[in-house]
């Protein structure tokens, strides 16, 4: 691929989350301003992360990423928890990037308060991420937990990020109650966004529209404490450069332990198939043609992808409905997608010749019998023969399905 060089595209997904924090006025205090010496008590989880990011247009771009996750936590004063989050095949704090002030290379901390959800501290880059995940909790209005067996409706105010976003990003969710053989009882949570309109900047100057949505699936644990499953797809689509142009990004964690190993989740059966092919995952995908393969066009590497991170943290606070955070999944994946969009991490290991939805089959006991994909589709009406390889894996592509129903009142599922 034709990737920029990786002082440059570091320096720009650097400013352009810098420059985000600043303008919104972001001041996180430190990490340890008043959580006080840290209790003895610590666990570790660990997840696997795959990650695909995609774009079509004039020219092609496809980047996929495996890599598995360490999530240290560990309890503070003050109801205060430290979070520590590491992996071995990339840098997550670009520790390069100012050379002799990174004392911990690979990884992100920050602290969480129990009792608000929000998040305090972390470096310059998390600022930004910070503000959106408060946000997002100032804004949950209905408890996940009550409403297990409904569907219901939240929606996020996101005015005060500026013009690009929209004012208001709404979900339709749904919750099922679930049973796996090895796990006992479970809690899937279904978030389906309205369209929403994100603004970017043209080729040749000006702003115009790139229409927008987001689904995702989380399945949790009986007490929607430990996340063991979660997918989602965001899908971008405009024309205002003359030409049609579609971005997508599409994520799956799994629970695992030390080595990488997926828990055991048989027994979800057919009902929790059908649940997450609403999301639109597809068994095949891009085809990149060699003469169009290129980097990810300003607008998509830009606003874009924050778009589609910014939309991945109120999905999934919506499916969680509490102060739990699930910013351990999403925090590592918006650095792991901003370098992935610069082709940084074209060798930092791969999914392999599948779509992820093929990947999660393979990888997680008692997904592969179930069918949540939906039928092949075309990317783009682009279906050429050569298949691109990136960091081991080939380029896949997966559609978006249709977001849920618009009534406004809590409501029995008819189906999944």
């Amino acid at each position: 691929m034709n990737f920029t060089s990786k002082s440059r595209t570091k320096c720009f997904w650097h400013r352009q989350t810098f420059c985000l924090a600043m303008a919104l006025g972001v001041v996180l205090p430190s990490p340890f301003a008043k959580a006080g010496p840290a209790a003895e008590n610590e666990s570790i989880q660990y997840y696997k992360m795959l990650s695909t990011v995609e774009y079509a247009g004039k020219s092609q771009f496809s980047s996929q990423v495996e890599t598995l996750f360490t999530v240290k936590k560990q309890s503070l004063w003050d109801d205060k928890v430290q979070y520590l989050i590491s992996t071995n095949d990339f840098d997550l704090m670009d520790s390069d990037m100012n050379s002799g002030q990174q004392s911990t290379p690979k990884e992100l901390l920050f602290v969480v308060d129990k009792k608000t959800g929000y998040l305090l501290g972390g470096d310059e880059d998390l600022a930004f991420w910070g503000k959106v995940n408060n946000q997002c909790i100032k804004s949950l209005k209905k408890v996940t937990k009550e409403n297990v067996g409904k569907t219901w409706e939240q929606s996020f105010n996101l005015s005060s990020f500026g013009s690009s976003l929209p004012n208001d990003l709404k979900f339709t969710l749904t919750a099922i109650q679930l049973k796996t053989k090895v796990l006992g009882e479970m809690i899937a949570v279904r978030a389906l966004s309205e369209p929403f309109i994100v603004k970017v900047a043209k080729e040749k100057g000006g702003v115009g529209p790139v229409e927008s949505k987001i689904s995702a699936v989380y399945l949790f644990d009986p007490e929607i404490e430990n996340i063991y499953l979660s997918i989602s797809v965001f899908e971008a689509t405009t024309n205002i450069n003359g030409f049609k142009e579609k971005l997508r990004h599409e994520i799956a964690t799994y629970k695992t332990d030390a080595a990488g190993v997926s828990f055991d989740l048989s027994g979800l059966g057919r009902n929790f198939g059908k649940f997450v092919r609403k999301l639109g995952l597809t068994k095949e995908g891009l085809k990149v043609v060699k003469e169009k393969e290129s980097s990810l066009p300003q607008w998509a590497q830009s606003e874009g992808l924050v778009a589609s991170q910014v939309a991945n943290i109120c999905a999934a606070t919506a499916c969680e409905g509490a102060l739990n955070p699930v910013v351990t999944v999403y925090i590592p994946a918006a650095r792991t997608v901003a370098l992935q969009s610069t082709g940084e991490l074209a060798t930092a290991g791969g999914i392999g010749a599948v779509s992820v939805s093929s990947a999660l089959a393979k990888s997680v006991p008692g997904v592969g019998t179930l069918k949540i994909a939906v039928a092949p589709a075309v990317f783009m009406g682009m279906s050429g023969t050569t298949s691109l390889i990136v960091g081991g894996g080939t380029a896949t592509a997966i559609a978006v399905g249709t977001s849920g129903s618009s009534s406004s009142k809590v409501r029995s599922p008819s189906t999944p």
